[in-house]
């Protein structure tokens, strides 16, 4: 059960189609982290909620256990790597790569709607066919 309730967005707008969904899990090494880890985390969300194409974001964030989660919605692919590497996100991520224990994400399958952190972590859990 997350400490900090899970932190959603979601964009204004009708979408069309499936879209593109990315689950992404982070941990940090160092609890003196997790202050500095989640006012980044923050200032992401509000990027994604700026960004063309953002659909929805979700972030969870585990401070005690080190361990951060978002599942982001995304008209397609172009639209989510463009995010990828913009500032302040590119910037971040290149910051904090060397602090983190663990980084992974995935792609997962749209259903035209906007999956839950768990949903997510358990879609990916599954066995690819």
């Amino acid at each position: 059960m997350p400490v900090i309730p899970d932190l959603p967005w979601t964009a204004r707008r009708t979408f069309d189609g499936p879209g593109v969904v990315l689950l992404t899990e982070l941990r940090l090494r160092r609890l003196r982290d997790v202050p500095a880890f989640m006012v980044t985390s923050l200032t992401i969300l509000r990027q994604v909620s700026r960004s063309p194409g953002a659909r929805s974001a979700l972030l969870r964030a585990q401070p005690l256990r080190l361990y951060f989660a978002t599942v982001s919605w995304w008209d397609d692919q172009t639209t989510m790597r463009t995010f990828a590497r913009t500032d302040p996100h590119r910037t971040a991520m290149r910051r904090w790569g060397p602090r983190l224990s663990s980084f992974g994400n995935r792609a997962l399958p749209a259903s035209g709607s906007m999956p839950t952190v768990d949903e997510a972590l358990s879609a990916a859990a599954a066995p690819t066919a």
